[in-house]
């Protein structure tokens, strides 16, 4: 039986031969520079008169405060780089206090909110396992809501749930598209009623997307 050839691995892999036309090629691009140097260099190259030279000259003569400024501009982008680093970190942090509020009081009631998300939660699922097609309803017009409650407190743009998912980032929230499929079955219970049929099973299944958004965001 023939050897399966084996892939060669992702990165700077070479074989000898691969690595000496690599080397050739480098020496070749080497040997190529120093000539055009010792040209630039000789005084020889002109342009309407004016000798490159010179350029070089100026160059070589204050190489001493060429190194001063350049420390000095190493130096600030230093202290700017730490600046922006630390300005980063307190916008990150208040984004992530907006995304993920550890208290966020919804009712006029002085109820914790963890204990209230998490009993509303609890009669939603009660209602999706009821055998009354009218709950599994109602179940997921109630999660609706409370995903609407979340992106309220998410500060999103937009007058619909639609709009405000709209300007959603996926990057803040992972969950957009299970969020995405929910909201538009909603809208089909909603619209149509009974006519719009739909099994418990399918039911339960929309109820789980929403468990995944709320969990995300630790509604529940």
């Amino acid at each position: 039986m023939a050897e399966d050839k084996k892939e060669k691995p992702a990165g700077w892999n070479f074989d000898i031969v691969e690595s000496i036309v690599v080397l050739l090629f480098l020496l070749s691009i080497i040997g190529s520079i120093f000539p055009l140097i010792n040209y630039f260099t000789s005084g020889e190259l002109s342009f309407y008169g004016f000798k490159f030279v010179g350029i070089f000259n100026f160059f070589k003569s204050n190489v001493q405060f060429f190194k001063i400024m350049g420390f000095v501009i190493a130096a600030g982008a230093a202290v700017g780089t730490f600046v922006f680093n630390k300005k980063a970190d307190h916008i990150l942090l208040a984004e992530k206090t907006k995304l993920y509020p550890a208290e966020m009081p919804i009712t006029a009631e002085e109820t914790p909110i963890e204990n209230y998300h998490l009993g509303k939660w609890q009669k939603i699922v009660k209602l999706s396992q009821s055998e009354n097609t009218s709950d599994w309803r109602l179940a997921v017009i109630e999660a609706d809501i409370m995903l609407d409650e979340l992106l309220e407190k998410l500060k999103l743009p937009g007058d619909t749930m639609g709009e405000k998912l709209k300007a959603v980032e996926k990057s803040d929230f992972l969950t957009i598209e299970s969020a995405w499929e929910a909201h538009k079955i909603r809208n089909m219970i909603a619209h149509q009623g009974n006519d719009f049929l739909i099994s418990q099973r399918e039911i339960r299944r929309i109820i789980s997307l929403y468990e995944a958004v709320f969990k995300e965001f630790r509604l529940i």
